[in-house]
C-alpha cells in the first residue's frame, strides 16, 4: 500500500486558543499611584537636602569655632607664660599689660579698645618690634583684683562663631 502523506490543515480555533494561554502582563501603575510616588520621593529629596546644608553650616561653625579657640588660647597661653617669668608686671590701663622681663626687656600687650580690632605685642629690647597676635577681639579685658595674680580675659568673634577664654597668671613668687 502506498503511503499517503497526511496534509494538516490550519486549524482556526488554535489561535483564539493560544491567545488564551498567554501570560498576562503584570498591572501597570496608575497615575495617582504615580503622582503619589513622586511626592514621597520629593519629600525625602527635600528633606536630604535641609539635612545637608544643616551639617555643611554645622561644620562651618564648628570650625570657625575651634579656629577662634585655637587662638584666643595661643594668645593668652603666651601672656600667662610671660607673666609667669616676669621681673615685674604692670597696667597701664585695663585693655593692656606691661611685662618686664628678667634681662630687662619690656613685652607690652595690647588692644586699642575698638571692637573687631587687634591684639598687639610689642618688645623693647633695645630696639622696638611690633606684631599684631589676633585680630576679630572684641574684648581683652587684664584684671590685678587678687594681687599679685592677674586675670586675663579675651573674646574673640568671627563671622559665624564667638569664643570667650579667661586665662589667669602670677609672676614668679621671689620677686613679689
Amino acid at each position: 500500500m502506498p503511503t499517503r502523506k497526511r496534509i494538516r490543515r490550519a486549524d482556526t480555533r488554535g489561535s483564539a486558543l493560544s491567545l488564551a494561554r498567554l501570560p498576562q502582563a503584570p498591572p501597570a501603575f496608575t497615575l495617582a499611584e504615580m503622582l503619589i510616588s513622586l511626592a514621597l520621593m520629593a519629600l525625602l529629596v527635600t528633606a536630604a537636602a535641609v539635612g545637608i546644608h544643616a551639617a555643611q553650616q554645622a561644620h562651618a561653625y564648628n570650625s570657625e569655632k575651634a579656629d577662634l579657640v585655637a587662638r584666643a588660647r595661643g594668645v593668652l597661653d603666651r601672656i600667662a607664660r610671660d607673666v609667669r617669668r616676669a621681673q615685674s608686671v604692670a597696667m597701664p590701663d585695663d585693655c593692656s599689660i606691661m611685662v618686664t622681663m628678667l634681662d630687662d626687656s619690656t613685652r607690652t600687650y595690647a588692644w586699642n579698645g575698638t571692637a573687631g580690632g587687634a591684639i598687639t605685642l610689642t618688645v623693647v629690647d633695645g630696639s622696638t618690634t611690633s606684631a599684631i597676635l589676633t585680630d576679630g577681639v572684641q574684648t581683652f579685658a587684664v584684671n590685678d583684683e587678687d594681687e599679685p595674680t592677674y586675670s586675663i580675659h579675651l573674646v574673640l568673634a568671627g563671622a559665624k562663631a564667638t569664643t570667650e577664654v579667661s586665662i589667669t597668671a602670677t609672676p614668679r613668687k621671689e620677686f613679689f
